[in-house]
């Protein structure tokens, strides 16, 4: 039965046929965690000479779909808030005020519509900032 490498994501010590070495110089130099990981590194590692860099295949970039739900969740949020605050200012500004809702629906109404316009605005500034540090991790020298 071959013997199984050990996994190079968790200490080696606490893996299953893990022998501790009798030299701790010789611990250092060959722990089987630390060459599975270079090997997986190394193959990696693509090598591109100066005349394939026109030959690399082109990467299409592909927006993130949550974000793109997140800015329409944003957009949808501050048009009703918005939306909330005109139908409530229409129902206090009409001459013969006949008030459809009750007192408790109108008063959560008055509250909901600013909070929904804050939550709209802040998941905004959240998604701008998103795309702000992507940007900076594509274009960083």
């Amino acid at each position: 039965m071959a013997k199984e490498p050990f996994d190079p994501r968790f200490d080696p010590a606490f893996q299953p046929g893990f022998e501790a070495p009798a030299n701790p110089a010789q611990k250092r130099d060959s722990s089987p965690a630390r060459v599975a990981l270079e090997q997986r590194t190394e193959a990696r590692v693509p090598v591109l000479s100066d005349d394939s860099e026109e030959d690399a295949p082109q990467v299409s970039r592909r927006p993130n779909p949550f974000l793109i739900a997140l800015g329409a969740i944003s957009v949808a949020l501050i048009a009703g808030g918005l939306g909330a605050v005109q139908s409530v200012r229409g129902i206090f500004t009409t001459e013969n005020i006949s008030v459809d809702l009750d007192y408790i629906s109108l008063n959560m109404l008055i509250f909901a519509a600013p909070l929904a316009i804050a939550l709209g605005v802040a998941t905004g500034i959240g998604v701008i900032f998103i795309y702000a540090i992507d940007y900076k991790k594509r274009h960083a020298g």
